[in-house]
């Protein structure tokens, strides 16, 4: 049976073929660019229905290992830096959201790769023995893989467990006012109605526990502040990215910091969110802390070069998530905000919905 995957699927294979040709990963900085400083990679580890080692030898060849030690395959890094290239432009042509590579399915089969994606319990995709050179410590990392390849992915996926809750003030509002806006179809020009009349959004409540008690792990004022973020990301004429709106809310500075750097305070509370996110926390599973991604980020850019955000080095990959993410809105018909309604109080509510997206 043919092996179909999306683009960014077939990013995983991709990456895993160009990692072992080049031997090594370069770190990147918070915009992407390639830096000098680099790790080699000592052993690439996949376990699907059989775990194999990919090990780079000083033949420039990648010796294959099977789960009983035995070797499987003797490859050369030429070959897989080929196949790579080949398959990279398969990606990059296909027009199907989902798609074969005959020639990638072929190669994979002489390496022990039966799937795409190797199946995984945590946020980690691939599983890398690297060396780093400046602690001289060769540790077995696992790192999530992003690509640009494809569609932009998310960081936080959205649920009912990320819708915040808010209510309506500015004064009393009519039942006919509510079913005028309510009637308005786009969230923009409906939100934009909202402000028209004088209302605006006030946090509320985060309804599911699990969510909240996670933001609260994080910092006492993470709900409060995430929800901030939210409904001005939800705004019109106000920008999505998360600098743009940390920036905003910085200057309205609602937990009154006195220090000298009131823009490092709230970047500072955001980027732990974003790289908690990134390595291990979701909105519906306790969060305790530890980091299932424990190397950090891989990322497949669009010409197909991969950077890597080590978490040794934690100030860059916060500084990457900070740059290349956005608040995004998912499908009001999937996960019931966007809608005003009067509670029980009497008062007008209106839930929205968190989801944060790299820009791509």
């Amino acid at each position: 049976m043919a092996i179909t995957g999306n683009k960014g699927e077939w990013s995983e294979i991709y990456a895993l073929f160009r990692l072992l040709g080049e031997g090594k990963v370069h770190a990147g900085d918070a915009d992407l660019n390639k830096l000098d400083l680099y790790y080699p990679i000592l052993n690439i580890i996949r376990e699907e229905s059989k775990k194999y080692e990919y090990k780079p030898n000083i033949e420039q060849n990648i010796v294959v290992i099977d789960e009983d030690g035995n070797e499987y395959a003797r490859i050369s890094m030429d070959k897989f830096m080929e196949e790579s290239t080949k398959l990279l432009e398969s990606i990059k042509g296909a027009s199907e959201r989902a798609f074969e590579v005959s020639d990638a399915e072929c190669f994979m089969s002489q390496i022990g790769c039966t799937k795409i994606k190797a199946p995984s319990q945590d946020k980690a995709d691939i599983h890398i023995v690297i060396h780093d050179l400046h602690t001289n410590m060769t540790p077995l990392l696992g790192f999530s893989i992003k690509s640009q390849l494809g569609s932009a992915s998310t960081l936080l996926n959205p649920g009912i467990p990320t819708n915040i809750t808010y209510k309506v003030v500015g004064g009393d509002m009519t039942d006919q006012e509510l079913e005028e806006i309510n009637a308005i179809e786009d969230h923009l020009p409906r939100m934009q109605a909202l402000l028209d009349k004088g209302y605006k959004l006030e946090y509320f409540k985060i309804a599911h526990q699990t969510f909240k008690n996670n933001l609260l792990f994080l910092d006492m004022c993470m709900p409060e502040l995430v929800a901030r973020c939210l409904v001005l990301g939800s705004m019109p004429g106000l920008g999505t990215s998360t600098k743009e709106i940390v920036e905003k809310v910085a200057e309205e500075n609602p937990f009154g910091y006195t220090g000298n750097n009131v823009i490092g305070f709230y970047e500072h509370k955001i980027k732990v969110l974003l790289l908690d996110t990134a390595l291990g926390m979701t909105s519906a599973k306790e969060w305790n802390g530890h980091y299932d991604a424990n190397g950090g980020y891989l990322v497949v850019k669009s010409d197909g070069d991969i950077v890597c955000y080590h978490f040794y080095n934690k100030n860059d990959v916060e500084d990457y998530l900070y740059n290349n993410t956005r608040f995004d809105r998912a499908s009001r018909t999937r996960y019931d905000f966007g809608n005003l309604y009067r509670g029980e109080d009497g008062e007008v509510y209106m839930k929205l919905n968190l989801q944060i997206r790299f820009k791509k």
